[in-house]
């Protein structure tokens, strides 16, 4: 999405629940090839972006364990697969194009299980992947997807 097209504050967190402690918000540019050029070479996931949310529980600070092991499945080649394998919209111009209606789905599906399996909920967390479509003034559309982190209701508070 054009970030340019969002003011100051005006970020959306419509996963945002009492129990989320961080989220990272999806940047489809930086696997789009060429696209990429222009896109700075952005992360495809991040908490910075206008989509996430930066992680306030100490266990999720930079450089823990938790975080670096999550952060190495989300940049990881089943996260890729997932995303690739996922149905695409306007499959008759070369192939179809990538979307979050699918993939958000297709996330929850394939991919969050598995994490929440082996690295989330022992720890009292789980993850779930989100989308939601803004549009701009000019009814251009813009594509919202974050993979949020939330606290599980058993787990004792690290604050």
């Amino acid at each position: 999405y054009n970030r340019s097209s969002l003011k100051m504050g005006n970020c959306c967190t419509p996963y945002k629940s009492a129990n989320t402690v961080g989220a990272y918000g999806y940047n489809g540019c930086a696997r789009a090839g060429l696209c990429n050029l222009f896109c700075c070479f952005a992360k495809m996931w991040s908490t910075s972006s206008c989509d996430g949310m930066s992680f306030q529980d100490p266990a999720w600070a930079k450089g823990t364990q938790l975080r670096n092991s999550f952060e190495d499945y989300l940049h990881g080649e089943e996260m890729i697969e997932c995303l690739d394998n996922a149905p695409k919209q306007c499959t008759l111009c070369c192939g179809g194009c990538p979307n979050v209606t699918t993939q958000s789905p297709t996330l929850n599906r394939d991919w969050c299980p598995k994490i929440n399996e082996k690295l989330l909920h022992p720890a009292g967390y789980h993850c779930r992947a989100h989308h939601w479509i803004t549009y701009g003034s000019k009814g251009e559309r813009y594509e919202h997807m974050v993979i949020a982190v939330d606290k599980t209701n058993n787990a004792q508070s690290s604050m």
